[in-house]
């Protein structure tokens, strides 16, 4: 497949299917702590807006991300919800962009969004992009370029491009203070763990993927991708460590 460019969005949740294609929120598997911003709305709109870059650009390919994250939703993946999603509020009969549109069934975080889309997208091209694209939330792209991106692959800044969008409460609600607490809480709960922990090794993001992962599934990226190999089986461990055994050469 001729294309560079690789679109990636990262999925937070499970569409269940039906007559409103997303709009209601009862539709969706949602955790507690996205409904107050009405989450699905922007789920809804990141989808949209992926499929918008995709048509403008032919050298692009999308890759939803998102495991099988949630017991009560069965073994259904949150990327293939999504991609489920995209094709009902999608026109795709000009045959622009659905051909490049593929899933990535196994992450369990922002980390994992990132790191195996690289890896998806060698297995669909047998190279790694030239460009990386990432529409997701606003209050999280410091997380995905500074943490994930730079510090943790090395992937050059000056190749990362961000789209973002904050998720926003009903009329009526303090604007504000919501997206205070957001920033806070994505501080807090997110980028100090990942600014020590890039990886994710140690407690609490290796209990996290693993709570995450209730089917048990696993990747062979290891295999696919033979440049990350080494890199890819010093992360797979089940018990937290404190630090890699050698410095990775990044192949991007």
């Amino acid at each position: 497949m001729n294309v560079n460019q690789l679109i990636i969005l990262p999925c937070h949740s499970i569409w269940k299917g039906g007559p409103t294609a997303g709009i209601c929120r009862a539709e969706w598997h949602l955790a507690h702590f996205q409904i107050e911003g009405q989450d699905h709305q922007c789920f809804r709109d990141q989808i949209i807006e992926c499929v918008r870059l995709l048509r403008l650009n032919p050298d692009a390919m999308l890759i939803l991300s998102g495991g099988k994250t949630k017991i009560e939703a069965g073994p259904v993946s949150e990327a293939q919800s999504y991609y489920n999603l995209l094709r009902v509020i999608a026109d795709d009969s000009d045959g622009s962009f659905l051909d490049r549109v593929f899933l990535e069934e196994y992450a369990r975080d922002s980390f994992e969004n990132v790191l195996f889309l690289l890896c998806r997208f060698y297995e669909l091209t047998h190279k790694y992009p030239s460009i990386v694209a990432i529409q997701g939330f606003e209050f999280k792209r410091n997380r995905f370029i500074n943490y994930h991106l730079t510090q943790a692959l090395k992937f050059p800044k000056n190749r990362i491009f961000y789209y973002g969008k904050d998720p926003m409460p009903e009329p009526g609600s303090d604007h504000v203070s919501y997206l205070r607490k957001l920033r806070e809480g994505e501080q807090t709960h997110a980028v100090n763990h990942f600014k020590t922990d890039p990886y994710g090794l140690k407690h609490p993001l290796m209990m996290k993927r693993s709570n995450r992962n209730p089917f048990n599934t696993k990747h062979r990226y290891h295999e696919s991708n033979p440049s990350l190999r080494p890199f890819l089986e010093a992360i797979s461990g089940t018990t937290e460590t404190t630090d890699l055994p050698t410095e990775f050469e990044f192949p991007w």
